[in-house]
């Protein structure tokens, strides 16, 4: 059985043992000197490395209730290499080589690892997959090749760029361009889609102007404008995404201790999302409402929602209609090295729920060790008699099974 979500990215072609070799050279040169920055001597050139590599060690309990397989475990490795070339303050050449790892007894991801997001699509394929045997498969991908040239009226981003839109924490309205899996541990970074992308400040208002093509997705494009004042942030917007056309619009009040946001689409899709922040030193919540107008009416439409374009494509990641959910982020040492979180999801209609708790803490010297788990409540899910048997979704989030992890993540 497939869940939203875990997907792994498709085979790729043609970069190869190029990327093995850049990714090896240029691994080496990061890591021993830490961060690497040269300038030429005019300081007109600027030339900027680093790295980021994360380890996660997990044990999955299957949700499947007729399954005979014990704990299953899961590793998985994500390595980011970096490139950063900055000409003044005209252009900049940024270029991110990732490679994503993962073994596994059955071949199967748990529920939440690295990579477990849709992959967008893209105009053309820059990945490699080096090894993809029973259990085992690592991809590199080059996931950003972007330049940014800023000429004064406009500043434009031309090649493969992360664009992310809205302001919602835990279910995304406007994050049409690439979003993330509710359940996707590696978010140091977005992926990127291949587009064109114009900002523009006339009159104190940032209008945004994006151009993306999808592949075999096809184009999409949209538009928004902000406006910002003391105590609104309001925008507003709309274009077209994939095969639909969506109006997009959000507000946000800002108070002295707290702010409400409210975002929704309205169209060929129809989502909103009500929300609440609470920011200080120690402690930040986030709590939310969410409507999904292209959810299942009933537990009994969840299997063929499963295959539905929207969540094969990652504009959505949810079965349901209707959600809340609240967030936790605590730091109650001094130095702010120990972080605990905790994230809540429920489906109000099948009244199953998703909690993820994590703590981590920072060792120093660019080092952070973590623990966290995945536990989920509601019937799990079964297999129908006959032949072919089809899988029966009592609830959504009772499929996820219960998952624990060990994670360490190192930066350069």
């Amino acid at each position: 059985m497939t869940r939203p979500g875990s997907m792994t990215p498709p085979r790729g072609h043609g970069i190869g043992r190029i990327g093995v070799i850049g990714l090896v050279l240029v691994g080496v040169i990061g890591l021993d000197a830490q961060a690497a920055s040269a300038q030429s001597a005019g300081d007109a050139w600027r030339f900027d490395l680093g790295a980021t590599l994360q380890s996660l060690t997990s044990w999955v309990d299957p949700a499947l209730e007729s399954s005979d397989d014990d704990v299953q475990g899961v590793h998985g490795g994500v390595v980011r290499l970096k490139w950063s070339v900055e000409w003044t303050d005209r252009a900049v050449l940024e270029v991110h080589e990732r490679v994503l790892a993962s073994v596994s007894a059955s071949g199967a991801l748990g529920p939440a690892g690295f990579g477990v997001s849709r992959r967008p699509g893209r105009a053309f394929d820059a990945s490699a997959t080096w090894v993809d045997t029973e259990g085992t498969r690592v991809v590199h991908d080059f996931d950003r090749i972007a330049l940014r040239l800023f000429t004064g009226p406009v500043d434009w981003t031309i090649g493969r760029q992360a664009i992310s839109w809205g302001t919602s924490v835990l279910f995304p309205v406007a994050d049409l361009w690439a979003a993330f899996s509710p359940f996707e541990l590696d978010v140091e970074e977005r992926p990127g889609v291949d587009g064109i992308r114009a900002l523009a400040y006339p009159g104190g208002v940032e209008v945004d102007g994006v151009l993306v093509d999808r592949g075999e997705d096809g184009v999409s494009g949209g538009v928004r404008g902000s406006w910002s004042g003391a105590r609104w942030e309001v925008w507003g917007g709309g274009g077209r995404f994939w095969d639909r056309t969506v109006g997009l619009a959000g507000v946000t009040w800002l108070g002295d201790h707290a702010q409400l946001r409210l975002e929704g689409a309205v169209g060929d899709a129809t989502r909103a999302t009500l929300g609440v922040d609470r920011v200080s030193t120690r402690v930040s919540v986030s709590a939310e409402i969410h409507y999904n107008g292209d959810g299942a009416g009933s537990a009994a439409e969840y299997p063929a929602q499963l295959a539905s374009p929207v969540l094969s494509r990652g504009e959505t990641y949810y079965l349901g209609r209707y959600y809340g959910g609240a967030a936790v982020v605590a730091s109650p040492d001094d130095e702010g090295r120990l972080s605990l979180a905790l994230s809540v999801l429920a489906n109000l209609d099948d009244r199953s729920t998703a909690w993820t708790p994590s703590a981590s803490y920072d060792l120093g010297r660019s080092a952070r060790v973590g623990v966290g788990g995945l536990l989920s409540t509601g019937d799990r899910p079964s297999l129908s008699g006959g032949a072919p048997s089809v899988p029966i979704l009592p609830t959504e989030f009772g499929a996820y099974g219960r998952q624990v992890f060990v994670r360490i993540s190192l930066f350069y």
